[in-house]
């Protein structure tokens, strides 16, 4: 498996890239990568193979040969995570990333143990360097976007800016409308967002709420109650298995 980097930029056969900062202290001292080795660089516009031309003490300069195959699945999902408390969400933003989700937004929902006001910049922070490291591991060829929304109006505005059209509300209450049946209603929807609550469920008045949330409708994962830990990797996996881009 070749070694992968993210860089912002359009590529073109030919075109030199340097890496620095902590990506080339990484492949210049860890690795300890030579010319002629190969790498993947994931720009803007897709993935590139690439080979080494120098190598100096803290940066490598990459000359782009070819288009790389790409990893990126074709049907995009948003993960709507209710406010998990502890070291959960990190759990949660890391396999979601490996799966494929395209995004994240972490809403603070009515029944969320925890809290973040006052600190929100720091913890997104900490919560895209996880993603970004999981992607790279993973070897996506974008590093999936978190924010955070604190009310659900700011939570729509995030949907709807992100190209959402439907939105798949996990609810254990729900017992008519599976989750397989629900992605079966909007075949040819490019952006989906699958909206987990929190530990403690949704509240009455907010489960209410969340159908105003773009092409909202709530779904069952089957009979089993799953941890919030749990339920938006299950229903990821089981989305990107029904679109046929997982399992070959």
């Amino acid at each position: 498996m070749l070694p992968r980097v993210f860089v912002e930029g359009i590529g073109e056969p030919g075109r030199t890239v340097a890496i620095g900062g902590e990506d080339g202290r990484h492949f210049a001292r860890v690795l300890r990568v030579r010319p002629g080795e190969r790498l993947v660089i994931a720009l803007d516009d897709g993935p590139w193979l690439g080979e080494i031309v120098a190598v100096e003490q803290s940066a490598v300069a990459v000359c782009l040969r070819e288009r790389y195959p790409i990893s990126e699945p074709a049907a995009g999902f948003v993960v709507v995570q209710g406010m998990a408390k502890g070291d959960k969400m990190e759990s949660i933003l890391q396999k979601c990333t490996e799966i494929g989700a395209i995004s994240f937004v972490v809403y603070q929902a009515e029944r969320s143990v925890a809290r973040i006001e006052g600190k929100v910049e720091v913890k997104l922070g900490r919560w895209r360097k996880i993603v970004r490291e999981a992607a790279m591991q993973a070897q996506r060829d974008r590093i999936p976007d978190v924010a955070y929304a604190k009310t659900l109006p700011d939570l729509a505005r995030l949907l709807e800016s992100k190209g959402v059209t439907h939105s798949l509300v996990l609810d254990e209450l729900e017992r008519a409308r599976g989750f397989r049946s629900a992605l079966q209603e909007a075949p040819g929807a490019l952006v989906r967002a699958i909206v987990i609550g929190p530990e403690g469920g949704w509240a009455d008045a907010e489960r209410d709420a969340l159908h105003s949330l773009p092409g909202a409708c709530t779904v069952t994962l089957g009979p089993r109650i799953l941890r919030t830990e749990t339920a938006g990797m299950a229903a990821l996996a089981a989305a990107l298995m029904h679109f046929g881009d997982m399992g070959g």
